[in-house]
């Protein structure tokens, strides 16, 4: 089984205060536990997930050190896939596809969705609803 991440996933492992903090732990736990999924990201996902922590810690580099684990570290658990310029034009032709007024994604969300159909994953790991509509979402 494959599964491609989305960025409030990572926040909520390491941000006690987020809603969704101990579901995060709970579903990493399940994950290793079952240690044959393919867990992958890309480096939009980490782009937005540090500039979040940037954001909602006020530049407390104690956070920033925290993802640094998920990501670089000894928390490594997802891997890292990194997108040509040609990858960024499909990504942003599925932006144009899937964006409406009705369902308002970002330049990130596409490309979770580039990976979810170049990947044929089963899942995308978010909490934002606005992937139900056109994936199947692990929450």
């Amino acid at each position: 089984m494959t599964i491609v991440i989305d960025s409030n996933f990572f926040f909520a492992l390491k941000a006690k205060n987020d809603k969704n903090h101990n579901r995060a732990q709970e579903i990493l736990i399940e994950l290793k536990e079952k240690g044959k999924d393919l867990l992958i990201t890309n480096y939009l996902v980490i782009n937005e997930t540090l500039t979040l922590i940037v954001a909602r810690f006020n530049a407390n580099t104690h956070y920033l050190e925290k993802m640094y684990e998920l990501y670089w570290g000894e928390e490594i658990f997802a891997k890292k896939i990194l997108m040509t310029p040609a990858e960024y034009l499909e990504i942003y032709n599925l932006l144009k596809k899937y964006c409406s007024p009705e369902l308002l994604l970002s330049y990130v969300d596409a490309s979770i969705l580039y990976l979810f159909q170049k990947y044929n994953c089963n899942y995308i790991l978010s909490f934002d609803r606005h992937f139900d509509k056109i994936a199947v979402r692990l929450y």
